[in-house]
């Protein structure tokens, strides 16, 4: 039983509350971007930004992928940007990587290069594939 005097109660987001799962039988098309948890067992052709991000043995990325954790079990074709990244003995990266903490299992085939960096998520000076604007088509 509420009062006149109590306030309705609320919840703050949980941002971390469940992960977003791209299932293998899945195929998206553009960018996706989470400030929560992501498990990609599926396709995706576009560029990803998360603060975790899982990358699993059956995935396929195309495109650039900013993430503060990254584990990288599948294949990705595009450049990585990440504090803390894992190249499983089963991933296969074509492109640069860019990281705090760079974590090679043997097996796993890298074809770019690597590059260390204290802060690499935070250059606010550089636009990424996240922050270019959308094109305007002619008559719009």
């Amino acid at each position: 039983m509420f009062s006149s005097n109590s306030k309705p109660e609320t919840k703050s987001p949980k941002i971390n509350a469940m992960p977003s799962i791209i299932s293998e039988s899945l195929t998206i098309e553009g960018n996706l971007i989470s400030e929560g948890e992501v498990q990609i067992d599926g396709q995706v052709n576009g560029g990803i930004k998360a603060n975790t991000l899982t990358i699993g043995q059956s995935a396929t990325i195309t495109g650039d992928i900013d993430a503060g954790t990254l584990v990288i079990r599948g294949e990705v074709n595009g450049s990585l940007k990440g504090d803390e990244i894992t190249v499983t003995s089963t991933a296969t990266v074509r492109g640069d990587i860019l990281h705090a903490s760079l974590s090679i299992e043997p097996g796993a085939k890298i074809d770019g290069h690597l590059k260390h960096s204290d802060n690499p998520r935070g250059k606010k000076d550089t636009v990424t594939f996240l922050d270019k604007p959308a094109p305007v088509k002619n008559g719009a």
